[in-house]
C-alpha cells in the first residue's frame, strides 16, 4: 500500500500544469486573440505530446529500467511548466504544451507499469484503479491553482507555481519508486521494442485500447471546455442569483475531484457485473447526460453545477473499467508495447477531443451562442457512442471480464 500511496502522490503532483490552461482559456483568448479553434488546439496539443511520448517511452519498458524515465519525465515537466512563462500566442504556447504533455507521458502510463511490475496480484485491480483515479485529483487541484491564483497574481505566477508540482514530485521519486527491470526474456535475442506485431494479435486488448481513446476524447473536451462553459453560463444569470458569483476555480476543482470516488467505486461493481455491461451502461448515460448538460446554461446556475458533477462522475464511471480490463487481457511479455499502443490510441482520442469540439463551436456560431453548444456537445457524445458497438465486436459478451 505504501508504493500505491506513493505512486498518486507523484501523480497528482506531476499533473499540476494538466489544467492550468484549459481552466484560463478565457483569459488567453483575451489576451492573444485565440479563437475557439486555436484554444482547443493549444489543449490537444498537450496530449499530442503526451501521446509520442508514452508511446515510445512505454515500449521502451520492455527492454530497459522504467525508473529513469520516469525520474527524466518529473524534471522535464517540471522545466516544461517553467518554460511557459515565456509563451506570447498561439504557435510558442502550443510548443510548451506539447513538452508539459511529453514530460507526463514519461511518468504516467511508465509509472502504472512499475506500480502494477511491484504488487502482488491481488492488489493489482485496486492498485490501478487509485492509480487511474488520482488523475481526476490531480485535475481539481490544477483547476484550483490556476484559476485563484491568476486573478491575484496573473498566469505567469499560476504557471510557476504549479511547476512546482513535478519538481516536488521528482524528490518523492527519488526516494520511494523501485527500479522496475523488463521481464525475462526466452533465448538470447533482445526484444524488440517498437516491435507491435504480438500486441497487435490481442483482440480484446485493441477493442480495450479504441474505447480508451473515446474515453479520453470526452473526457478531455469536457475538462477543456468546462470553465468557458461555466463562465458563458453565469453571463447568463440574472444579478444576485444563487450561485451566480460562485468561484470558477472552486467548482472546476470539486467538479473533477468528484470523478475520483466515482472511478474507485464502478471498478469495484465491475468485479460484479463484469467490464463489458459496466462500459456499456457507462456509454447511454454519459451521453444522455453530455446533451442535458448543452442544453443547460440558461437554467438556474445550481442546477448547471449540480449537472456538471453528474456529468463528472458518469465520464469517470468507466475509466478504471477500461484500463483494469486491458491489464487483464495483455500478455506480460508483451505489457510495455501493450500499454505504449493503449496510450497511443487513448491519447489520440485526448488530442482531437478539444479539437473537435473548438472547431464545431466556432462553426456553429462561437462561445456566445447556445446553439454552439448544444452542437459541440453532441458531437462529442456521438462518437462516445461508437463504444458499445466495439464492446460488441472486439471483446464480446461470451465470457465476463472482471
Amino acid at each position: 500500500m505504501g508504493l500505491i500511496a506513493a505512486a498518486c502522490l507523484i501523480e497528482t503532483l506531476s499533473m499540476l500544469t494538466l489544467s492550468t490552461f484549459p481552466s484560463l482559456i478565457p483569459v488567453f483568448q483575451d489576451a492573444w486573440g485565440l479563437s475557439n479553434t486555436e484554444a482547443g488546439t493549444i489543449s490537444g496539443l498537450f496530449f499530442a505530446g503526451e501521446l509520442i511520448s508514452v508511446t515510445l517511452l512505454s515500449a521502451m519498458m520492455d527492454r530497459w529500467d522504467g525508473r529513469p524515465i520516469f525520474l527524466i519525465g518529473l524534471f522535464v515537466g517540471c522545466l516544461s511548466g517553467i518554460g511557459f512563462l515565456i509563451a506570447t500566442g498561439f504557435w510558442s504556447a502550443g510548443a510548451w504544451r506539447f513538452l508539459q504533455g511529453f514530460a507526463l507521458g514519461a511518468t504516467y502510463m511508465p509509472g502504472l507499469k512499475i506500480l502494477t511490475d511491484h504488487l502482488p496480484p491481488e492488489y493489482r485491480s485496486r492498485g490501478t484503479s487509485f492509480y487511474t483515479a488520482t488523475y481526476y485529483l490531480a485535475a481539481g487541484f490544477s483547476y484550483f491553482l490556476a484559476l485563484e491564483t491568476e486573478p491575484l497574481f496573473g498566469w505567469q505566477t499560476s504557471f510557476l507555481l504549479a511547476s512546482l508540482g513535478p519538481f516536488v514530485g521528482l524528490m518523492v521519486a527519488w526516494k520511494t519508486i523501485p527500479s522496475s527491470p523488463p521481464p525475462p526474456q526466452e533465448g538470447n535475442t533482445p526484444v524488440k521494442v517498437f516491435d507491435f506485431s504480438g500486441a497487435l494479435k490481442n483482440r480484446k486488448a485493441i477493442g480495450f485500447s479504441l474505447l480508451y481513446g473515446l474515453h479520453n476524447m470526452e473526457l478531455i473536451a469536457f475538462s477543456s471546455w468546462l470553465v468557458p462553459f461555466l463562465a458563458y453560463s453565469q453571463t447568463l444569470q440574472p444579478s444576485a442569483s444563487s450561485g451566480s458569483g460562485w468561484s470558477l476555480g472552486i467548482i472546476a476543482a470539486f467538479v473533477s475531484t468528484a470523478a475520483l470516488p466515482a472511478s474507485i467505486f464502478f471498478n469495484e461493481i465491475t468485479h460484479r457485473v463484469g467490464r463489458q455491461a459496466l462500459i456499456v451502461a457507462v456509454a447511454v448515460v454519459s451521453v444522455t447526460v453530455a446533451i442535458t448538460f448543452a442544453y443547460s446554461p440558461t437554467w438556474g446556475y445550481t442546477a448547471v453545477v449540480l449537472l456538471a458533477f453528474v456529468f463528472s462522475m458518469s465520464i469517470a464511471a468507466d475509466s478504471s473499467a477500461i484500463t483494469g480490463g486491458v491489464l487483464s487481457v495483455i500478455d506480460p511479455a508483451h505489457k510495455g508495447r501493450s500499454m505504449s499502443l493503449y496510450s497511443l490510441v487513448g491519447f489520440t482520442g485526448a488530442f482531437i477531443g478539444p479539437v473537435i469540439f473548438g472547431m464545431v463551436l466556432d462553426g456553429f456560431g462561437g462561445e456566445h451562442d447556445p446553439l454552439a453548444w448544444i452542437a459541440a456537445f453532441a458531437a462529442i457524445a456521438g462518437l462516445v457512442l461508437i463504444g458499445p458497438i466495439i464492446v460488441w465486436r472486439m471483446i464480446g459478451f461470451s465470457e465476463k471480464i472482471y
